[in-house]
């Protein structure tokens, strides 16, 4: 039993900037999950809306302060929030400039009682209009200083639909699980497909390290992709990958920290910066 609430925990809990982890489970009626991660991102590798490789000469960074929870309503019902409370974005030749970004409320289901499969729906709330202008830090030819765009919202709602299966296997330390997410988007951008599968395994009775695999498309006909930043993730496609561990300090608390990272073997790059990112959190379960 203990074994399985482990499995439980590590499928449950697990969150990032780039891979969020996906899984048939629900949490039991009354049962509180809570982890504040930091994170930390850097890279001047950008991959065009045509997947070509283009230095751009500077460094985009990107941080922030991640609180995500999830609360058991019954047995078979999940409320989920994600709150990425602090987000900085920047260029090593601008200014840092921040916000709150997109707050996600989300509630998942177990759609089985005797397999774990789940059907998870959240939406994504813009914090601002899209628009947080940083400076750069020299002027230019003409003595003036440039501004570009760096939100920390792309300023639409967004519709998450997930339908994830998970499986614990007979050793009580090992479990895999499987996902398919479609995004609804606003404000005319296109709607994206992600799938992906994550495989874990505890260690020691105190150690979980935990694979991740992931892919982004577009779910569009046009050829158009909406002008503006990358970071409203329009036309971006990628595979992703990550791996994680995470450590059980005490009966409640746990560390976890993570990397994941880019590729294209799967799914070209397009319109992406690409680079690892790292992240640690700390999290508390009861």
């Amino acid at each position: 039993m203990l074994k399985n609430k482990y499995i439980l925990f590590a499928c449950c809990c697990l969150l990032t900037y780039c891979l969020q982890a996906q899984s048939g489970w629900t949490r039991e009626a009354k049962g509180l999950y809570v982890q504040a991660s930091i994170m930390n991102f850097s890279s001047n590798d950008y991959y065009t809306t045509e997947g070509r490789l283009a230095d751009q000469g500077s460094d985009f960074n990107t941080s922030g302060l991640l609180i995500y929870g999830e609360y058991g309503v019954t047995d078979r019902l999940t409320a989920v929030l994600d709150l990425p409370l602090v987000r900085l974005n920047s260029f090593s030749t601008t200014e840092t400039v921040g916000g709150v970004g997109n707050i996600q409320l989300g509630a998942k289901y177990k759609l089985l009682k005797s397999f774990p499969l789940s059907l998870q729906v959240a939406l994504d709330i813009p914090t601002n209009d899209g628009t947080n202008f940083a400076q750069s830090k020299e002027p230019n030819a003409f003595g003036e200083f440039d501004v570009i765009n760096l939100p920390v919202s792309d300023g639409e709602f967004n519709v998450w639909t997930t339908l994830a299966a998970s499986h614990g296997f007979k050793n009580g330390k090992t479990y895999a699980s499987a996902f398919s997410s479609v995004n609804f988007r606003t404000e005319d951008f296109s709607n994206q497909f992600q799938a992906g599968v994550e495989v874990g395994h505890l260690f020691f009775d105190k150690l979980y390290l935990i694979g991740k695999l992931k892919i982004q498309e577009r779910l569009s006909s046009e050829n158009n992709v909406q002008s503006g930043s990358f970071l409203f993730g329009e036309g971006t496609t990628f595979t992703s990958f990550g791996f994680t561990s995470m450590y059980k300090l005490s009966d409640h608390f746990n560390l976890v920290a993570q990397y994941s990272d880019y590729a294209g073997f799967l799914v070209d790059r397009k319109n992406v910066y690409d680079g690892g990112t790292f992240s640690l959190g700390l999290a508390f379960e009861l």
